[in-house]
C-alpha cells in the first residue's frame, strides 16, 4: 500500500513538473470597443518574450507554461494581464484609459502618441467638444479651445473666412498655419463640413512642427475626419439645425433730433461759414424730417440651416464611410436676398485589407461654395444722418448724393452727401458680387508590413480649387430714370485657382524587442514631393449699358458695347518642394522621454545658392510621477516636465522673386525692346523660425483636475523684405532676407471634471499671453506702412518698426481741444508748430491691434439625459482704430457721445481744407477693444435608451443653441472682433458684425 502511494505521489509530481515546463502556443485577437487594434504589445510577464498584433488585431506567441501571464498594453488603453492556464486562445478587449494624459493624440505623418509620453507642445480638441458646437466653419471650433491660438473672423458676413494665428504673428509676409486633413495638406479649411470632423490637433512648438519643415513654422493644424470602423454594424447619422439670426449690437449714433441740435450748434460756432451748405434747421423743418435708424433699415432677421447625413459600416477586412451636407446662411444686411452663403459637401472613404499585411486607404471629397455678397460699405450706415429718408416721395430709393437738383424731403433742403449713397441702394439694387469655389480633394495610401514592427507607407494626394468671381451693376438709367446716379453698368469676371499634388513615402519601425526592458523606440524616415500651381489676378471688365438688370442673366454678350471689355492676364506661380524626413521617438519605462526630428527641404522658389534648408528639432520630458518618491502619491496622478527646441522654415517668396524681371513693352527710337525692372537675388533663402518651449503637465485628484503650462520664445529671422533700392536706379526693389520678429508668451490650460451618479459637470479654462516685437528690418531699418484707407485718411494708419509690435497704429497724440471744438495735437518733436496742424515729427505709436491676452472658458453639466454647455471667449490689450465716421463727407453723422462736453463741434460744416483734426490719424480714433463674449450656449436632451431602442435608434438628441448672446466691451462700434491683414488688422471702416443667432437642432444615430 505504501509503495502504491509512493508511485502515485511520484506520478503527480512528475505531471506537475511536466505541465510547468511544457511550452504552449497561444493565439488570439485584441480589439477595442469599436474594432481591432493593430500594434498592441503582447509580452510574457517577467521575460523578453513578446510580439505585437497585426492589422486585424491578431497575434500568436509561444509561452513558457500554464502559469505564465500575458501582458497586453497599448497607448491610450488600460493594460490587461491574463493568466494562460490551459487556454490555447485568448481574445482581449482593451478599454480606453480614463486618464487624460493617456489619451492618444495625432502627431503627423500617420503617427499617434500617448499624451503621457509627449514631450512637445500640442493642443487637442476632442470629438465630444466638436459634436457639441453647431458652427458654420471648422476654424470656429478652435476659437477659445486651445491656448495660444487666436481665431479672428475677418467679417460677420455669410461664408467669411477667419484668420488663425498660433503663438503670435511671426512675419509680415505670411503667418498662416499649415492645414493637414487626414494626412494630406490643403490651403485652408473652408470646404470642410464641421459635422464631418472627428478630431482637431494643433502642433505649436518647433519640436512638434519642424517635421513639416518650411511649411510648419506658423504652427500645424491636423484634422481627422470621421471614417468607418471594422467589424461594426452599419451606422446612419443624421444631424441638422435650423434657426434665425439678427444684429445683436448697434452703435449709439445720433437720432434726428440730436443730429439737428449738433448741426445747428456747429453752424453757430462756424460763424455762418457754410461753404455752400445749408444753414441751421428751423423747428418746422425738424418736424418735417424723418428719424431713420439706418441699421434697422438695412438689416433683417435672416435664416441659417445645416443638414448632414452619413453612413458607415465595416466588415472583417474593410470599412467605409459616406457623408454629405448642405449649409445655408443668409446675411443680416440685405433686403433683397443678395447676401448669402451656400456650401454643399460630399465625401467618401474606404479602408481595406487586400492581404494580411497590406492595407489600402482611399478618400475623396467634393465641395461647392457659392457666396453672394453686396459691395456696398457698411460704413455708409454709420455716416448717413438720420434725417435722410430711405425712400423719396415718389417711392424711389432716396439719393442723398444727388448734385442737381440737390436732395430735399417734404420741402426741406438737405446737404449733398457726395461721399455716400443710400445703403439701401447699395445692398438692394446694386446687384453685388458672387464668389464660386469648386473644390476637389482626394487621396490614396497603402501600408505594407513586410515583417513585424516594420511599416512602409506610400500616399498620393490631389487638391484643386477652381474659383470664379462675378460682379454686376445694372445700367442705372434703366433702374432709376430720374435719379442722379452713374449711368452705365459694369460686369466683371475673374477666375482663379490652385492645383496641388503630393507624393509621400515613409518607413516606420518599432523596436518592440526592447519593450520588455522598458525601452520604447520608434523610427520614421520619409520622402516627399509637392508640386503646386496657382493662377490669380485674371480679370475681364466691361463698362457699358446692359440689356438686363438680373444678375443671373448678366454676361458680356448682353452689353451694348460688346468690344469695350478690358482684359488683364492672370499671374501664374509654380512651386515645387522636395523633402527628406526623419523622426525618432524614445522613452524609458514611460518615464524619460525624448523626440528628435530632422527635415531637409529644397524649394523651387529660392535662389540657387540657398535652395535647400535644414530644420532640426529636439525635445525631452521627465514624468516625475513615475519616480519612487511620487509613484504612490494619493494626490498626484501625473506630473511631467518637458522642454523642446527647434528650427522651422518659412517660404514667403512669390514664386520667382529670386529672378530679375524685365519689361517687354518699351521702345527705343521707335523700335521694340526690353528694359530691366528688377535685379536678381540668387542668395534669396528661407525665413527661419527658432523656438524654445518649456512646459509642465499635472493631473491630480484621481485624474479629475488637469493643468498644462507652457512658456515659449520664438524668433523669425531672415524675413523677406524689399531692399532699399535708390530711386535713381529706376529699378523696382528686390526681395532680401533682412528682417526679424520675436514672439514670447505663456499658455495655460486648466480643466476639471466630476461625476456623481446621474450628474456630472466639467469646466475648462485656457489662456494665452503673447508679446510681439519687431527686432530688425535690415541695415536700412526701412519701416513698413499699412492700413491705407484712401480719401478717408490720407496717411497710412499702421507702421511696422523696430521695437514695436507688427502693424501698430502710428499717428498723432491729442492733448486737448480749443474753444472752437478743434482737436489740439501734442508737439512731440519740440518744433513749436501750431498744435492744430502737427508735422510728421509729432507722430508716435498710439496703439496695437494684437491682444496681449486671450482666454476661453467652457462650462458644462449633464443630468439624466439633459446636457448644458456655455462657452465664453475674451481678449484684452488690443485696440481698434475707429474709421467708421466719414470725415470727408461734410455733415455726416456722429456717435451720440459727441453731444457730451469735450467732443469736436465744427466738423459738420467745416471746409475740406479746414478740418478740426478728426481727419488726421491720431489716438482720438484709437479705442480699447478688450472684450468678453458669450459665444455659445447649448441646452440638449437625449431620449433614454429604452425609448431609442423602441425607435430602432442608438441615439436621439435634440438641442437649442444661442450664439453671440452678449458682449462686454468699452468699444462703441458694432463688434470689437475686427480682423484684417497682417499690416492692416484692427481697422474698423464699417465692419460686418457677427450676428446673434438661435438654433434648434437634432442628432440621430441608427
Amino acid at each position: 500500500m505504501d509503495k502504491r502511494l509512493t508511485k502515485i505521489s511520484l506520478f503527480v509530481a512528475l505531471a506537475i513538473t511536466v505541465s510547468s515546463t511544457f511550452s504552449q502556443s497561444i493565439k488570439g485577437n485584441v480589439k477595442s470597443e469599436v474594432g481591432p487594434l493593430p500594434g498592441v504589445s503582447v509580452i510574457v510577464k517577467g521575460t523578453n518574450n513578446g510580439t505585437s498584433t497585426d492589422f486585424d488585431g491578431n497575434y500568436s506567441i509561444n509561452v513558457v507554461n500554464s502559469n505564465s501571464i500575458l501582458v497586453f498594453s497599448y497607448i491610450g488603453y488600460k493594460t490587461e494581464e491574463i493568466l494562460v492556464g490551459n487556454q490555447s486562445r485568448i481574445d482581449v478587449t482593451l478599454r480606453e484609459s480614463i486618464e487624460g494624459l493617456d489619451e492618444v493624440v495625432l502627431i503627423g505623418y500617420g503617427q499617434s502618441q500617448s499624451k503621457r509620453t509627449l514631450s512637445t507642445a500640442i493642443s487637442e480638441v476632442s470629438t465630444e467638444q466638436i459634436e457639441n458646437l453647431p458652427v458654420s466653419r471648422v476654424e470656429n471650433i478652435l476659437q477659445g479651445a486651445a491656448p495660444g491660438v487666436i481665431v479672428q473672423q475677418n467679417s460677420g458676413a455669410p461664408g467669411s473666412s477667419s484668420t488663425i494665428r498660433i503663438r503670435g504673428v511671426g512675419s509680415p509676409n505670411n503667418s498662416d498655419p499649415l492645414y493637414i486633413v487626414d494626412g494630406f495638406p490643403v490651403p485652408n479649411l473652408q470646404h470642410l463640413n464641421p459635422d464631418n470632423i472627428k478630431e482637431l490637433v494643433v502642433l505649436k512648438d518647433a519640436a512638434s512642427t519642424s517635421v513639416y519643415g518650411s511649411r510648419g513654422s506658423n504652427g500645424v493644424i491636423l484634422v481627422k475626419t470621421k471614417s468607418g470602423r471594422k467589424n461594426t454594424k452599419p451606422v446612419i447619422s443624421i444631424n441638422g439645425y435650423s434657426g434665425f439670426q439678427y444684429m445683436g449690437n448697434k452703435p449709439d449714433l445720433m437720432n434726428a433730433s440730436e443730429y439737428i441740435n449738433y448741426y445747428n450748434q456747429a453752424v453757430v460756432e462756424s460763424g455762418g461759414n457754410l461753404n455752400g451748405n445749408r444753414g441751421a434747421f428751423s423747428e418746422a423743418e425738424r418736424n418735417a424730417l424723418p428719424d431713420t435708424d439706418w441699421y434697422d433699415a438695412v438689416s433683417r432677421t435672416a435664416s441659417m440651416s445645416n443638414l448632414a447625413v452619413s453612413l458607415s459600416d465595416g466588415g472583417e477586412k474593410y470599412s467605409y464611410a459616406i457623408s454629405g451636407g448642405i449649409f445655408d446662411q443668409e446675411g443680416i444686411f440685405s433686403r433683397a436676398g443678395k447676401s448669402s452663403f451656400n456650401r454643399k459637401n460630399l465625401s467618401a472613404s474606404l479602408n481595406a485589407d487586400i492581404r494580411e499585411n497590406i492595407q489600402v486607404k482611399a478618400s475623396a471629397s467634393v465641395s461647392k461654395m457659392v457666396d453672394y455678397y453686396p459691395v456696398g460699405s457698411i460704413g455708409s450706415i454709420n455716416a448717413l444722418p438720420s434725417i435722410y429718408p430711405t425712400y423719396a416721395e415718389n417711392g424711389e430709393i432716396f439719393n442723398p448724393g444727388r448734385q442737381s437738383p440737390k436732395p430735399e424731403f417734404n420741402g426741406v433742403p438737405l446737404n449733398v452727401m457726395g461721399e455716400m449713397t443710400n445703403p439701401l441702394w447699395e445692398l438692394n439694387e446694386f446687384v453685388g458680387s458672387e464668389g464660386i469655389n469648386d473644390v476637389i480633394n482626394y487621396g490614396l495610401s497603402a501600408d505594407w508590413q513586410p515583417i513585424t514592427d516594420l511599416n512602409v507607407r506610400a500616399s498620393y494626394s490631389y487638391y484643386k480649387n477652381s474659383g470664379l468671381f462675378r460682379s454686376f451693376t445694372p445700367s442705372l438709367g434703366a433702374v432709376f430714370p430720374i435719379q442722379d446716379f452713374f449711368l452705365r453698368g459694369s460686369y466683371t469676371e475673374a477666375p482663379s485657382g490652385i492645383v496641388r499634388d503630393q507624393i509621400t513615402a515613409t518607413v516606420a519601425y518599432t523596436f518592440s524587442s526592447l519593450e520588455p526592458k522598458g525601452h520604447h523606440l520608434d523610427l520614421l524616415v520619409g520622402y516627399e514631393v509637392i508640386e503646386e500651381e496657382s493662377h490669380f489676378g485674371e480679370n475681364t471688365t466691361n463698362v457699358s449699358d446692359y440689356l438686363t438688370t438680373n444678375f443671373d442673366d448678366a454676361n458680356f454678350s448682353l452689353a451694348t458695347d460688346r468690344f469695350g471689355a478690358n482684359f488683364t492676364p492672370a499671374s501664374i506661380i509654380e512651386r515645387g518642394l522636395v523633402s527628406y524626413i526623419g523622426r525618432v521617438k524614445y522613452d524609458y519605462k514611460r518615464k524619460y522621454l525624448a523626440t528628435a526630428s530632422l527635415r531637409r527641404d529644397e524649394s523651387s522658389t529660392f535662389g540657387q545658392n540657398f535652395r535647400s534648408g535644414f530644420f532640426p528639432s529636439f525635445s525631452v520630458g521627465w514624468v516625475l510621477s513615475e519616480e519612487r518618491f511620487l509613484k504612490n502619491s494619493n494626490g498626484i496622478n501625473v506630473l511631467k516636465v518637458r522642454s523642446g527646441w527647434g528650427i522651422s522654415g518659412v517660404d514667403s517668396s512669390q514664386g520667382y522673386a529670386y529672378l530679375s524681371t524685365i519689361n517687354s513693352n518699351v521702345s527705343y527710337a521707335g523700335n521694340p525692346g526690353l528694359s530691366l525692372t528688377r535685379l536678381a537675388n540668387p542668395n534669396l533663402k528661407w525665413e527661419e523660425l527658432e523656438q524654445i518651449n518649456v512646459g509642465l503637465d499635472l493631473t491630480v485628484l484621481n485624474n479629475s483636475l488637469n493643468l498644462s503650462i507652457d512658456y515659449y520664445s520664438k524668433e523669425t529671422t531672415d524675413i523677406l523684405l524689399e531692399a532699399n533700392t535708390p530711386d535713381s536706379s529706376g529699378l523696382n526693389p528686390s526681395l532680401v532676407n533682412v528682417g526679424s520678429v520675436k514672439n514670447s508668451g505663456v499658455e495655460l490650460a486648466l480643466s476639471y471634471k466630476k461625476s456623481f451618479d446621474k450628474f456630472s459637470w466639467n469646466a475648462s479654462l485656457n489662456m494665452g499671453y503673447n508679446e510681439n516685437e519687431v527686432t530688425s528690418l535690415g541695415n536700412n531699418g526701412q519701416d513698413l506702412q499699412g492700413g491705407f484707407t484712401g480719401a478717408l485718411f490720407s496717411d497710412p494708419i499702421t507702421l511696422t518698426s523696430i521695437g514695436e509690435p507688427i502693424g501698430s497704429f502710428y499717428g498723432y497724440v491729442v492733448e486737448g481741444m480749443d474753444a472752437n471744438g478743434n482737436l489740439l495735437f501734442k508737439d512731440l518733436n519740440g518744433s513749436g508748430n501750431n498744435r492744430r496742424t502737427p508735422d510728421a515729427g509729432d507722430k508716435t505709436f498710439i496703439g496695437k491691434p494684437l491682444p496681449d491676452l486671450t482666454a476661453g472658458l467652457t462650462l458644462g453639466c449633464a443630468f439624466s439625459g439633459f446636457d448644458f454647455s456655455a462657452f465664453f471667449y475674451g481678449a484684452t490689450g488690443n485696440d481698434i482704430f475707429d474709421a467708421t465716421i466719414r470725415y470727408t463727407a461734410i455733415g455726416s453723422n456722429r456717435p451720440a457721445s459727441y453731444l457730451q462736453d469735450g467732443a469736436p463741434r465744427n466738423m459738420a460744416v467745416a471746409a475740406p481744407g479746414d478740418r478740426n483734426g478728426e481727419n488726421l490719424v491720431s489716438d482720438f480714433h484709437v479705442k480699447d477693444a478688450s472684450f468678453i463674449k458669450l459665444k455659445n450656449i447649448v441646452f440638449g436632451y437625449s431620449l433614454p435608451d429604452h425609448v431609442t431602442h423602441k425607435l430602432r435608434a442608438d441615439k436621439i438628441r435634440f438641442y437649442i443653441s444661442g450664439q453671440n448672446l452678449f458682449t462686454l466691451t468699452k468699444y462703441q462700434g458694432v463688434d470689437p472682433e475686427v480682423g484684417g491683414g497682417i499690416l492692416s488688422s484692427g481697422i474698423d471702416t464699417g465692419f460686418y458684425p457677427q450676428s446673434r443667432s438661435y438654433l434648434l437642432g437634432f442628432q440621430i444615430n441608427f
